[in-house]
């Protein structure tokens, strides 16, 4: 089957469609949630103003055009918190109960290793349910042990 392309120029249309992605990616550093909704990338800017984009567990550095290219999707773009709002968010919510920044910190630890405990047990409760004579679990069992009913999505 031949496919007659005519006078298109694929090289021109793909790098049309890499500036248009390149041009709606964010130009502020920081973290953020990339457009195809699951990834994440924190934007900065190096010592001589070079542009980085690293994506959590990828070694690689990427740059505006690379992310573009790789990393795409329906959603906008989402800046998520930096530390610097972290800690602002902390010393306000520490100011309005009064009480030390470091106390709220040690609560806030205390807080998270307890969801962290909660989730893992949570997991080694479903792994020790896994039947051992099965390499898989259907789709929707493994859903309802999450709760999640998958005619609802």
């Amino acid at each position: 089957m031949t496919h007659d392309d005519g006078d298109v120029d694929w090289e021109e249309v793909i790098r049309g469609m890499i500036a248009r992605s390149a041009a709606s990616a964010p130009t502020e550093p920081g973290v953020y949630r990339m457009p195809c909704g699951n990834c994440y990338v924190d934007f900065f800017l190096t010592s001589d103003g070079a542009e980085r984009w690293l994506v959590p567990g990828d070694e690689r550095s990427y740059t505006r055009d690379t992310v573009a290219v790789a990393r795409h999707g329906d959603y906008p773009w989402e800046r998520m918190y930096t530390l610097a709002h972290a800690a602002a968010e902390i010393r306000r919510r520490a100011a309005d109960v009064g009480r030390p920044v470091d106390a709220l910190i040690e609560e806030l630890a205390m807080i998270a290793e307890a969801a962290d405990a909660a989730e893992n047990e949570e997991i080694a409760r479903i792994v020790r349910e896994r039947p051992t004579d099965s390499e898989d679990i259907p789709l929707a069992d493994l859903a309802r042990k999450f709760g999640i009913d998958l005619d609802e999505l």
